[in-house]
């Protein structure tokens, strides 16, 4: 009797103590949140005083570490797909596949956020941080902006040259395609702004201060442009998209 009764004290001091670790393991695991900078998935490509862009990438079965973004961010799929773990959930597929990356997502700060790639296909994305807060949703009353959008799609017709435009006080993104020959004015604000390139490119640009200049990029890189007016012509034969990021 005496046996049994000071087992159920020490099962109790086991149970606490088993408890004390798991909860000591969840911290700790909350607290290993890394800056995209520090997790070696991540590459950074450009920076400068108004963004950075990182491009990251996935083999089959990979995974980041939890990493937090502090800034708005936008991010375009270049190939692949990807699971996601938001503020320490579990994994989940995301709500829809884009692997051609013809949709850019614009997203607002958070303090958590995991990938892992289910796939065999390599996945890639190219992730912009812009680094100047977002107003949009305090001025919801201003018609030129998109205060609450947070996706920006292709063109009605994929197969025509389109610019596709999401408008926030800190950013204006243009989903841009050109069929081959063709050209389009994109004339916006001073600052300037970054290019990246979601397929091959083969680009004139022409700009009042700086003349024309050949543009050859491939899939996923960046360029920095000035700002002003820009008239942008597709050179090659095939469609050339790529995602102009102006600066505000």
């Amino acid at each position: 009797m005496n046996a049994l009764c000071n087992g159920k004290p020490m099962q109790k001091v086991a149970a606490l103590m088993m408890g004390l670790a798991v909860f000591s393991v969840l911290v700790a695991a909350q607290d290993h949140v890394l800056s995209i900078d520090d997790e070696p998935h991540y590459s950074r490509l450009f920076s400068n005083e108004y963004c950075r862009a990182y491009m990251v990438s996935l083999g089959r079965l990979e995974e980041t570490k939890p990493v937090v973004h502090e800034h708005d961010w936008v991010r375009v799929t270049l190939g692949g797909t990807v699971e996601q773990a938001w503020g320490g959930t579990v994994f989940g597929s995301a709500p829809y596949e884009d692997p051609e990356g013809y949709y850019v997502s614009f997203l607002f700060p958070v303090a958590r956020v995991a990938l892992r790639n289910p796939r065999s296909e390599t996945y890639r994305a190219l992730i912009v941080e812009i680094l100047q807060s977002d107003d949009s949703r305090n001025r919801w009353r201003d018609p030129s902006l998109d205060p609450f959008a947070q996706k920006l799609g292709p063109g009605v017709d994929s197969h025509a040259s389109y610019v596709t435009t999401l408008t926030k006080t800190s950013v204006e993104i243009m989903n841009t395609q050109l069929l081959g020959g063709d050209a389009r004015d994109l004339q916006r604000s001073a600052q300037g702004a970054l290019l990246v390139a979601t397929t091959e490119l083969n680009l004139r640009l022409t700009q009042k201060d700086t003349g024309s200049t050949d543009l050859q990029l491939s899939k996923g890189e960046v360029q920095w442009l000035s700002g002003g007016v820009r008239r942008f012509a597709n050179l090659g034969q095939q469609p050339a998209r790529f995602v102009l990021l102006d600066m505000k």
